[in-house]
């Protein structure tokens, strides 16, 4: 799969969901799917898991993460859940007693495992939608986009202003 595949996958989730308006819910994309979403404490480096059996699926965040950071963790394992990445062998996945377990860890954002690429695409994609970013920056009624719509735009899609800033950057609507 590609990068661009990862992105339109959760462009058409949202779509499917008849998602509007910001901000996306995940933890009800979550349900939607079949996941539930728990909260715990994780080791340090751990933010986020996701865990399969044949008969139920869950994503554990670590609880101890700031809200924003929680959110993006809940993306990111609903990527690797809505692309099946979870089914294909590879460094991420671990199996635990016929359960799967793929964790969000330091090297989940250090951008060299193809799969952590897609998923944070696909969580970037799912927090912030195309058309939902395209709507709120013409609502700010400029032709040019600054620090501070940078940082009004991450408040209203709830997500860090450097998730914000990399997404309309991706979108080419950043230098």
């Amino acid at each position: 799969m590609s990068i661009q595949s990862a992105r339109r996958q959760a462009e058409h989730l949202i779509l499917s969901l008849g998602i509007k308006q910001a901000p996306v819910k995940v933890e009800d994309v979550a349900k939607h799917l079949g996941l539930r979403v728990l909260s715990m404490e994780l080791e340090e480096d751990v933010s986020g898991l996701l865990i399969t059996k044949p008969d139920m699926a869950c994503i554990v965040i670590r609880e101890g993460d700031h809200l924003v950071r929680q959110r993006f963790s809940i993306a990111h394992e609903i990527a690797h859940f809505y692309l099946k990445h979870q089914f294909e062998p590879g460094e991420h996945v671990h199996v635990d007693r016929g359960h799967r377990i793929s964790h969000r860890d330091k090297r989940s954002s250090a951008g060299t495992n193809h799969k952590e690429i897609e998923a944070n695409q696909f969580a970037a994609s799912l927090l912030m939608p195309s058309q939902l970013v395209m709507e709120s920056i013409k609502s700010l009624k400029t032709e040019e986009l600054y620090d501070e719509h940078v940082t009004k735009l991450a408040k209203e899609f709830n997500v860090s202003e450097q998730a914000m800033t990399i997404r309309l950057s991706v979108m080419g609507l950043l230098s």
